[in-house]
Parts: C-alpha cells; sequence; structure tokens
C-alpha cells in the first residue's frame, strides 16, 4: 500500500471511531432526556390547564401516523399515545428518512469484511480469551485488561465496529488484515450509516430538550411539539 493509501485509510479509521463516539453520546443523551421531556411536557400541560388526553382522542389518526411502525400491520385501531416525543422528529424536513423501512441484503464487500475481521478475531481470542489468560503468569491487573479487552473486542465484532479491533491487534501487535482498499469502501459506506444514526438522534425533541439551557427555551420547544402533534393547535 503506497503511502498516500495508508494516510487515507488511517484517516477512515480515526473518523469512524470518532463518529461512533459522537453517536453513543448523542444516542445516551437523548436517552436520558427522554424521561425529563416527558416530565417536563407533563407539567407545561398542567400547568397551562391543557387537556392532554382530549387532544389525544381528537388526534387520534394523525397520532397514529406519527407513532405506529409503517413496517408493521395495523388493525386499524390507533395506539394510546403516551405523550413521549422520542419517535417524533424536532424538524421532519430535516429528518433523513430510511428506505421503505426494511432491511437490505449484505453486500459481496459487507460478506467479506465480516469474514476478515472474525478471522482477525479468532486471532486476538487466541491472546485474550479467558482460558488462555488465565493460565499466564500475569498479574491481577494484567488480567483484568486482557479479559476486559476480549469482551470489547467480542461486541465490537457482532456490531461491526471494526475499527475496535483494529486498535486491538495493533495494541497486542497482531498482524492486520490486508484489505486496505475493501476497508476504505466499507468505512466510507459505515461513515455516511453513521451520520445518518446521528443527524435522526439530533433531530428528535429529546435531544433538542437537553440541548435547551433556559424554562422559557424549553416551553418554546413544548409548544412547538404540540403543534406538531396535534394539528391547528394554539
Amino acid at each position: 500500500m503506497s503511502v498516500s493509501q495508508k494516510l487515507k485509510w488511517r484517516k477512515l479509521v480515526n473518523q469512524l471511531r470518532y463518529l461512533y463516539e459522537e453517536l453513543d453520546l448523542v444516542e445516551d443523551t437523548a436517552d436520558s432526556a427522554g424521561k425529563e421531556f416527558q416530565e417536563y411536557y407533563n407539567e407545561y400541560c398542567r400547568k397551562n390547564n391543557i387537556d392532554v388526553d382530549e387532544l389525544n382522542r381528537k388526534h387520534c389518526q394523525h397520532l397514529d401516523s406519527l407513532y405506529s411502525d409503517p413496517t408493521e400491520e395495523s388493525d386499524g385501531i390507533p395506539a394510546p399515545y403516551s405523550g413521549s416525543a422520542s419517535m417524533v422528529p424536532f424538524d421532519e424536513e430535516k429528518t433523513p428518512r430510511a428506505e421503505g423501512g426494511v432491511a437490505l441484503e449484505a453486500t459481496q464487500d459487507e460478506r467479506e469484511m465480516h469474514e476478515i475481521f472474525s478471522k482477525l478475531f479468532r486471532k486476538i481470542a487466541f491472546l485474550l480469551h479467558p482460558d488462555k489468560v488465565n493460565s499466564r503468569d500475569l498479574s491481577d491487573d494484567e488480567k483484568k485488561e486482557m479479559l476486559n479487552m476480549f469482551t470489547k473486542v467480542k461486541d465490537a465484532l457482532e456490531e461491526k465496529r471494526y475499527f475496535v479491533l483494529l486498535d486491538c491487534a495493533d495494541k497486542y501487535k497482531i498482524p492486520l488484515p490486508k484489505n486496505y482498499n475493501q476497508q476504505t469502501r466499507w468505512m466510507r459506506k459505515e461513515i455516511d450509516m453513521v451520520n445518518h444514526s446521528i443527524d435522526s438522534k439530533t433531530n428528535s425533541y429529546n435531544y433538542s430538550f437537553a440541548e435547551c439551557e433556559t424554562d422559557e427555551a424549553r416551553d418554546s420547544l413544548v409548544y412547538k411539539f404540540m403543534q406538531q402533534v396535534f394539528p391547528g393547535y394554539e
């Protein structure tokens, strides 16, 4: 591999590593803010004497279209609206859409990548598997570190976070897979996918609520939310 190709490959590895860290942060933030948003929404309705149950009944069909899973068959009866905003985009025009809601078959590159990194995992496991680690004359801290790394790498293979395996292999001087061009193609697609997931999460009311610094901003967000889920609400 040429110097320029290696540089491009290393930059993509670093970019993907950063994006997955960003995705984890965004997901944790949106999930933890969900309960706070729910509580603030309930209190907002109470303070302003808003009959949410009546609004739910009046707009049940619209709520069903926002909250129902389009990939599941419906019996025509709208599910009760819980008040949660976790599935409602803050700005529908900016929210990326998945095509068809149907899982796509893995490409040849994806299948080959998984097989290649499965082989790398087996090499790592030969060194870090609990049976191997516990049989060595190592300190308790060294064993703990290696066992934690084994679990991390095992999870990464299942989640297709292959850069974790690359980092581990590099740390323990295990030869890396040489399919750099294929890895580069795959990482570019993965970067697009992770960016898509980040955009979807940050464009939710839960995440937007976490960014609000004042009650005025929170009230404005709740009002925007109610206008979206209850058409015609003023």
